[in-house]
């Protein structure tokens, strides 16, 4: 069976035992980030309880269903865990992706064994492994919540991305996402030395942010990701929208239009406030000629032409970080009624 490609949750130890026990060694303050396995993948099959784990679905405070299994050491430490542990889950802020996911909080040891050494937790595939008790000044809660994030970017469609690299749509059209990675300033689905850059670890950050404010808790110390990706309050925003009401594809327009006597062009301004795929398909009449293009109104770059002869012309762009486009149709020869279609994010 293949192996099951996870995602590096939020704080990892960065210092080996041995380094730790040597002479004058200090608490690790920083991170070490890399690409985790969960290996073998049959370990953690969704909905079954690997040795040494007990739990199942479970009814949490709000009356969902939630997957818990809590290792059974910690299990002897608190009996309740499981039912804890599901009402955690059931109050971070979340839509029907719940009900896909099947959680294991596990030991630091097993942790390490299952997410690689360094990491305090891990997701993939709609299993999330965690630390079951806070690690120095880390939160058991705020690993959590982190690897939560990821499950969240992963049931949500931010077309032509994978949300799961880049964040959801509205946040990561707030954060200016494409055109940071287009520069190369960003790396998104780094997990490797670009991890503090990678936009899909700073959404689930963010989540965190946002679920700790939401809670009344303390804020856990920012220092998983660069701190150009610290929310404001539109990233928050955004966000809550994303979650409580994903975005589900594009929306298409159309205008219709007629040259007569001296008309020469149109144009038609389109707000395109999220990143994505645009698309404007022109067709004509049989007596007449027209060109298409796609403009960036800001730059007056022109993103896109089309001027064949073709009755239907389509032009593709994509829309990064522009945020008003217009399209224009002008008359090369006869005249006519016309039609534009437009779909944007």
């Amino acid at each position: 069976m293949g192996r099951l490609l996870v995602i590096v949750a939020v704080l990892a130890v960065a210092a080996s035992s041995a380094a730790a026990a040597g002479a004058g060694a200090s608490e690790p303050t920083t991170v070490a980030f890399r690409d985790g396995t969960l290996a073998p993948s049959s370990v953690l099959r969704a909905g079954q309880a690997p040795q040494g784990f007990s739990g199942g679905p479970t009814t949490a405070s709000d009356g969902e269903t939630v997957g818990v299994y809590v290792e059974d050491p910690l299990l002897s430490e608190d009996a309740n865990a499981v039912q804890r542990w599901a009402n955690v889950l059931a109050g971070l802020l979340h839509g029907p992706e719940i009900s896909a996911l099947t959680v294991y909080m596990a030991t630091f040891d097993t942790v390490q064994r299952l997410c690689g050494q360094g990491a305090l937790g891990c997701y993939g595939s709609g299993r999330l492994v965690a630390i079951g008790d806070d690690f120095r000044t880390v939160s058991a809660q705020s690993v959590l919540t982190h690897e939560y994030g990821h499950h969240v970017a992963a049931s949500r469609r931010n077309d032509p991305w994978q949300g799961l690299d880049w964040g959801t749509k509205r946040w990561s059209s707030y954060m200016n996402i494409c055109a940071r990675a287009k520069s190369g300033e960003l790396q998104p689905g780094d997990e490797g030395v670009g991890y503090q850059l990678n936009p899909g670890e700073a959404f689930a950050e963010d989540y965190r942010v946002l679920n700790e404010r939401r809670e009344g808790l303390p804020e856990s110390p920012w220092q998983v990701v660069d701190s150009r990706f610290y929310p404001d309050q539109g990233a928050l925003d955004a966000l809550t929208l994303d979650v409580t009401t994903p975005w589900t594809g594009d929306t298409t327009s159309t205008y219709t239009g007629s040259f007569t006597g001296g008309a020469t062009g149109r144009g038609f301004r389109v707000a395109t406030p999220l990143d994505g795929n645009f698309t404007a398909t022109l067709t004509s009449s049989a007596k007449e000629r027209l060109t298409l293009r796609v403009v960036d109104l800001a730059s007056g770059g022109v993103l896109a032409a089309n001027a064949s002869s073709l009755r239907v012309k389509t032009l593709g762009v994509s829309v990064c970080g522009q945020r008003n486009i217009q399209v224009q149709v002008r008359r090369v020869s006869g005249g006519g009624p016309f039609t534009l279609a437009i779909a944007k994010p």
